[in-house]
């Protein structure tokens, strides 16, 4: 006879339903990764190295430190968080990571066109300072 207080696996799968051991998807911490750029210094640019210290911070913060889960949700992250492969601003780097985790806006689409082409044109410029200035709440979504 099987011991009774041995948990079976409907039972352990419920207990993890219910008891928190939910991890984010990766999208919402990207998201949450973009609120912080935005609310803290969106003009100050934002560096390579500091993407996977981005990933590695926000992936510990919600699976734990060191978990089988947080090294699963970093690598999700890395793989969604556009590379930084030229000069661009903590909150130009937040409205593409808001496009990657989903939430596109005509900003968004300005922004990623932008990102690419070099020198900005002055449309996309103006786009991108009025995300800042009204927040990208403010932003038409498609």
């Amino acid at each position: 006879m099987p011991d009774p207080t041995q948990l079976t696996q409907p039972d352990e799968a419920l207990r993890r339903a219910t008891s928190g051991d939910q991890v984010p998807a990766a999208p919402t911490v990207l998201l949450t990764i973009a609120d912080r750029l935005t609310s803290t210094r969106p003009a100050s640019p934002i560096l390579p190295p500091r993407r996977a210290a981005l990933a590695l911070r926000y992936a510990t913060d919600a699976a734990g430190y060191d978990t089988p889960a947080s090294h699963t949700l970093e690598r999700s992250l890395l793989r969604l968080m556009p590379e930084i492969t030229r000069p661009i601003t903590r909150g130009e780097y937040a409205l593409l990571l808001r496009a990657a985790a989903g939430r596109l806006t005509e900003l968004h689409s300005a922004a990623a066109a932008d990102y690419g082409s070099g020198p900005r044109p002055g449309a996309a410029r103006n786009a991108l300072a009025s995300a800042r200035t009204a927040g990208n709440a403010a932003a038409p979504t498609r």
